[in-house]
């Protein structure tokens, strides 16, 4: 429609049998404004009100109102706004009593916007953590939040809501420290609140078992219901620490030629391990059919599995009957193989290679990749023997 008229909406009567008379604004906008006038379909044709006696007054309230409407079009299709409002916006402008009255629109996007934006570069585990972040900030600040709302005071603020640990409120800030990165980044703001605000941290116990409680673990008499999970945890450690996410993808084709290789699901990186005898006796005693571990054929969800492994680790004990480590959960398998690897002087960068971090300086060609891997394999292979008792 090119231009605005009078429509009688018949959709839904009013109380007294009457319909509303709305502007049709017309220009592809399917907007409609209401006016003060309600008539019977009857008395109303060719868009006019007929056949009462207050009908030319009526008709003239009507075209008074159709005349504004139509004029406010004019002046905004003139200035090049009209297709660049949106439907509340121009709703607002067309009814205010005085559009040049009508307060500029606001058109900053908000911090959660922003905070979407950002979460929606991110996979995994990340993303879980971005997200639980968010939800602390809408529960703190629930209603419009801009990134120029938040300061110093306000990180304080937030900070003493979340609660909890020192560590675990440090992990949300990190969060929201990133999403400000990333605003200014996209160069969505010039604002820092972070600049003068420090996020405090403290020293944590380490979550790495010693090698004598491994081979607690390893030796530990046990029902077959658990020493699934033991072998499991075990194997773990000898992929030189995988998580139970990645592992619980891996399927028969993730072997090739002799070794295990996928990449690492919260950072992308390629993990290529050899597989030596004491991880292929593993496979096969808990062989699965859609998975490498049957296990993972019984569990939906690999985090219903890593819960009831960490249940198991905690309650095993050793031959004495003590509890070999209370605390222990599947990501001690990682920290573990750093541990050991240190013990046996095995060098920093080949320990950083085989937990897939990057190091300054690293060179990628094929001839370097394939000498890092053999000595992470001989690296492997050491770490496994010494838990086996045969450095």
């Amino acid at each position: 429609m090119a231009h605005s008229t009078l429509k009688l909406d018949t959709r839904r009567a009013l109380k007294d049998g009457t319909f509303p008379v709305k502007i049709s604004v017309g220009f592809g906008t399917r907007l409609y404004i209401a006016t003060d006038v309600a008539v019977r379909p009857e008395d109303w044709e060719d868009g006019k009100v007929v056949g009462r006696k207050d009908a030319k007054q009526l008709n003239q309230a009507l075209g008074t109102q159709l005349l504004r409407v139509a004029s406010r079009v004019l002046r905004l299709r003139q200035d090049g706004r009209l297709g660049k409002l949106s439907q509340e916006r121009l709703h607002l402008l067309l009814t205010a009593p005085d559009m040049d009255e009508v307060p500029e629109e606001d058109t900053r996007l908000s911090f959660y916007q922003v905070a979407d934006l950002c979460i929606a570069t991110e996979e995994g585990r990340t993303r879980e953590s971005y997200l639980y972040t968010l939800s602390k900030v809408r529960a703190f600040a629930p209603g419009t939040l801009y990134l120029e709302d938040i300061d110093r005071v306000w990180l304080h603020r937030f900070q003493e809501s979340i609660g909890g640990k020192v560590n675990s409120r440090a992990i949300h800030l990190r969060n929201l420290r990133h999403i400000c990165n990333f605003a200014l980044d996209e160069e969505l703001t010039d604002r820092y609140p972070f600049r003068k605000f420090k996020i405090r941290t403290e020293e944590t116990r380490k979550k790495a078992l010693t090698v004598e409680q491994l081979r607690a673990y390893l030796h530990a008499d046990l029902p077959e219901r658990d020493r699934e999970h033991r072998d499991v945890f075990l194997l773990m450690f000898y992929f030189r620490g995988i998580n139970v996410g990645d592992l619980a993808a891996l399927t028969q084709e993730n072997i090739v030629d002799g070794r295990v290789e996928y990449r690492r699901s919260k950072t992308g990186q390629l993990f290529s391990i050899k597989l030596e005898p004491e991880m292929l006796e593993i496979l096969d005693r808990w062989k699965g059919e859609r998975h490498l571990l049957r296990c993972f054929d019984r569990y939906a969800a690999h985090h219903d599995y890593n819960r009831k492994l960490r249940e198991v680790l905690q309650r095993m004990s050793d031959e004495n009957g003590q509890l070999i480590e209370p605390d222990c959960s599947s990501n001690w398998a990682r920290h573990t193989w750093a541990t050991l690897c240190a013990e046996l002087d095995i060098p920093d960068p080949t320990i950083t290679l085989g937990m897939g971090h990057s190091t300054a300086g690293h060179r990628t060609t094929a001839i370097y990749i394939k000498r890092d891997r053999t000595k992470v394999d001989e690296a492997n292979r050491k770490v496994i023997d010494y838990l086996w008792g045969r450095k």
